[in-house]
């Protein structure tokens, strides 16, 4: 039924909307309900009118309007909240708004029958439950607004939710259902805002814009103001920021102040990718502010595959990696010495093994041994990077001077351009009192293991050893990492043959304490493979110890064990300043719970949260007592 458009029945918002869309009293009409390309639409009924930032855009009918034959809807705005595990939008209405729209331009349907046929063609089988998740996460997410939209889609955008082979399944279809298949992939990303945002510095406080122009350090609640400021910025473009979004605005901002952002050691030397805390800031404020908005989550549950939970704690190496050579300079030489050929390098490790036999450990200290490891130096990585990797006991019997402190040192010294025990010396001396002072000055902090340490640490004035060794274990009760992962304690008097004879040593290593208590040591062993290389006569103090200890990882190939992961890391990064950009010496896919003791899905990344968190409490605390 048709009668006339009477805009007198109508507020003053209809009445507005009606006018902004060019529509003529006098050529207007108003209908009840209205059948349209086989779609019947009356008033009261909600349509979806098109698509935002912030997810779909619905309206609900108040007035259906005819003007020169073709068919308009009045609709009250209504904003979408998406509730993925139920497949249902949530309306709500924050505010009156009315539009005035032409029928056709609803985005009532598609994409959502084309990307339903398409996943059915590509995978019949898939479950009702993810496909429909798929189809949200393409649109709304992704931002597939077409068919045309569809050829850009990666396989990497549908990873949470499907396994590689359906990844690539589906978007082969995509590409056909799109008409053409690209010559060149594109790199398209729903992150494109990121290369125009700016950082509202004028926004930022006066002490940390003062800090910024003479390059200081920010104050703690500087940085922390400026965190809520750039997110509040980022979600002015993406209401929930991804992890790579995070990382390209941590990424601007140190490179544009890095004298007051970026992660350094106490030497200046950058620690990791230099903007790692930063982006852990960003993300977990983006984390918080959404905590409430699941229609902006981005992060979905990933099934573990088959393959994942036969693995174990430990994937099986089937050959040499990126992970051997990491944190290396000359891992595996390629140019033999002046002079030099294989016949003649064979020649002098025969000689070498026969002055070790005669001469003992010792004569690592003559100048000849030393000048011949030096040479042989190619030949010794020629057999450690050998594939299937040689027993240790194998590497003893070819190279024995490897297995002298000062072999090691030596060798470690080629490896990676690091005077590992003269700067571990310094280390533990310098920073290790650093992290007692910071521990001993907040102790109401500390659970009872590391108030227990600290106790005893009060109980006696500490010598040089008892500093190294309360500053490594004071981190490992901070990481919630066991003791016994990197030490075992020993009775004062043990020998090689003794402790080989009464304890099962673990294949990784351990630092052997020999003494009632690891404070109360002052003299260890190191074991590898679940046999002792390396005796108290060769290691005068706790950082020679250490030295050994730490050096054995990278001159023989071996990865962190997952149970002391953090603590090694954090003496690679922190003590010994060995910072690569990417890459890691603990790959295990798997580990213990820290906080319940079950076995976890083990998150692999280049630097660990904790080490960053921890060295940021430290910078922070130093900062406050120093000023």
């Amino acid at each position: 039924e048709t009668s006339e458009y009477d805009e007198q029945l109508y507020n003053g918002l209809i009445q507005e909307s009606v006018r902004t869309a060019g529509l003529m009293k006098e050529t207007t009409s108003e209908v009840s309900a209205v059948v349209y390309k086989g779609t019947k639409y009356c008033k009261g009924l909600v349509v979806a009118m098109g698509h935002d930032e912030c997810g779909h855009i619905f309206g609900k009918i108040s007035v259906i309007l005819i003007s020169h034959k073709q068919v308009h809807f009045v609709l009250d705005i209504l904003q979408s909240v998406i509730l993925i595990n139920l497949g249902l939008h949530c309306l709500h209405n924050s505010e009156k708004r009315f539009i005035c729209v032409q029928a056709d331009s609803l985005f009532d349907y598609y994409p959502l029958p084309v990307l339903h046929h398409e996943i059915n063609l590509a995978l019949p089988d898939l479950h009702e439950e993810t496909k429909r998740a798929v189809i949200e996460h393409l649109t709304d997410i992704i931002g597939v607004r077409n068919r045309e939209d569809l050829l850009f889609v990666e396989p990497d955008d549908i990873k949470p939710f499907l396994t590689p082979i359906q990844s690539r399944r589906l978007v082969q279809v995509f590409r056909k259902a799109s008409g053409q298949l690209p010559s060149t992939q594109p790199n398209v990303s729903n992150t494109s805002w990121i290369s125009n945002f700016s950082v509202p510095w004028e926004k930022m406080p006066t002490r940390l814009s003062q800090a910024l122009a003479t390059g200081g350090m920010a104050h703690p609640e500087d940085r922390r103001i400026m965190i809520r400021t750039v997110v509040e910025g980022m979600r002015v473009h993406c209401p929930n920021p991804n992890r790579a979004a995070c990382g390209e605005v941590a990424r601007a901002i140190v490179s544009k102040y890095p004298a007051t952002f970026a992660d350094k050691t106490a030497e200046g030397e950058q620690l990791g990718c230099g903007y790692y805390s930063l982006l852990k800031q960003l993300k977990t404020r983006v984390e918080h502010v959404n905590r409430d908005n699941v229609s902006s989550r981005i992060r979905q549950p990933r099934k573990r595959s088959t393959r994942e939970n036969n693995e174990g704690d430990v994937a099986i190496k089937r050959g040499r990696s990126e992970l051997d050579s990491y944190g290396c300079i000359n891992w595996q030489p390629t140019t033999l010495p002046e002079g030099e050929t294989s016949e003649t390098l064979e020649t002098k490790r025969q000689t070498m093994s026969t002055v070790f036999r005669s001469a003992g450990p010792q004569a690592i200290e003559t100048t000849d041994v030393n000048t011949y490891m030096s040479l042989t130096y190619i030949y010794q990585r020629h057999m450690l990077n050998s594939w299937p990797a040689p027993t240790l006991c194998e590497v003893q019997e070819h190279w024995p001077f490897l297995f002298t402190k000062r072999g090691l040192c030596t060798h470690f010294h080629t490896l990676t351009d690091i005077e590992v025990e003269t700067r571990l010396s310094e280390a533990l001396l310098t920073k290790g009192r650093r992290i007692l002072n910071f521990f001993q000055s907040q102790r109401l902090q500390w659970n009872k293991e590391i108030e227990h340490l600290l106790r005893e640490c009060d109980s006696a004035k500490l010598n040089h050893n008892q500093i190294a060794t309360a500053a490594i274990l004071l981190l490992m009760k901070y990481f919630k990492e066991k003791e016994d992962s990197i030490f075992i304690l020993a009775d004062a008097f043990s020998t090689k043959m003794s402790v080989e004879r009464e304890m099962t040593l673990p294949i990784t290593p351990r630092v052997i304490a020999l003494g009632n208590n690891f404070m109360s040591a002052s003299r260890w062993m190191i074991s590898l493979e679940g046999k002792v290389f390396y005796e108290p006569e060769q290691m005068h103090d706790f950082a020679s110890t250490l030295a050994v200890f730490f050096a054995s990882y990278y001159v023989f190939n071996l990865e962190y064990q997952e149970s002391a992961s953090i603590t090694l890391e954090m003496i690679q990064r922190f003590f010994v300043r060995i910072n690569p950009d990417m890459g890691t010496k603990c790959p295990a896919k798997l580990g213990t719970s820290r906080k319940t003791g079950r076995v976890v899905k083990r998150k692999v990344t280049s630097i660990s949260p904790r080490i960053t968190t921890f060295l940021q409490r430290l910078s922070e605390f130093e900062w406050r007592t120093s000023n």
